[in-house]
């Protein structure tokens, strides 16, 4: 006896076991299978649902921040129930296409369909995480400066020099920092408008965040860090790619010497 489980278009399928020798002549295989699907539909109504709100909000050309129709309008537009309906916009919280307001109604998300964690990185080896973020990150955020060298728009290049000269301002290494040092590299990857590199970022920040309460209390790794981005940020202005990667490049292996002194690994 075998089970063959089977996965179409999102909608999940029972599991029904048979003999396939006693399958008739000329029956082949795969329609013998096909014929064995039992739709379970209570299952999957959200999920098809869930998919028809993405659909809805990729072909409605809605941006991140926009509102969604209210539950009622949306019951009637796919013919769901309330529970069904709410099923599935849960799903679509959980895959962060969508945030929810209590009293307010349902948004399109700001970093549509990045999750907190995407690339499940909480459940990776933790000792040597850090590291291998930091060598990910010296593998692609040169290539992201280069890019955004030629791409970037004057609005682009505005607000860069914005969180630069926020960043700058700040004395002391806080989570404020912290914030900023997170804004300065979203906005670099920004400047590509490339929206597969902007999903690169939860690498980034990842990397920055734990790099950080290495580094907190280093008020010249702090000082440097500021410099760097300084230098990144005019040289993209400038068009300079090669000293926008090169600066880039420098800037992470200088906070991976940071945090291995810190660490005592020098």
């Amino acid at each position: 006896m075998h089970k063959f489980p089977i996965y179409i278009s999102q909608t999940k399928y029972y599991y029904k076991a048979n003999k396939f020798d006693t399958c008739c002549e000329g029956y082949s295989r795969e329609a013998h299978m096909a014929s064995l699907l039992l739709p379970n539909t209570e299952d999957s109504l959200h999920m098809t649902t869930s998919q028809k709100i993405k659909e809805m909000i990729v072909k409605g050309h809605m941006e991140p921040g926009d509102k969604l129709p209210t539950e009622k309008e949306m019951m009637q537009r796919f013919g769901v129930s309330r529970s069904t309906l709410r099923e599935a916009l849960k799903v679509l919280k959980a895959e962060n296409v969508i945030t929810q307001r209590r009293g307010s109604g349902t948004y399109v998300s700001h970093e549509t369909g990045i999750g907190e964690d995407p690339l499940g990185l909480h459940f990776t080896n933790q000792k040597n995480l850090l590291n291998n973020l930091l060598e990910t990150r010296v593998l692609i955020e040169p290539g992201i400066a280069e890019l955004a060298t030629h791409r970037a728009s004057a609005q682009d290049l505005e607000e860069l020099r914005n969180t630069v000269e926020e960043m700058e301002k700040m004395a002391v290494n806080t989570e404020q920092t912290e914030e900023m040092d997170v804004k300065f590299h979203t906005c670099v990857a920004r400047c590509t408008h490339n929206d597969v590199l902007i999903r690169v970022l939860p690498i980034i920040v990842e990397s920055i965040r734990r790099g950080h309460s290495k580094t907190a209390e280093d008020l010249e790794s702090f000082q440097r860090a500021k410099k760097r981005h300084r230098e990144i940020y005019e040289a993209i202005a400038a068009n300079d790619y090669m000293k926008a990667k090169f600066l880039t490049e420098r800037h992470i292996w200088e906070t991976k010497q940071d945090i291995d002194i810190k660490e005592g690994n020098l």
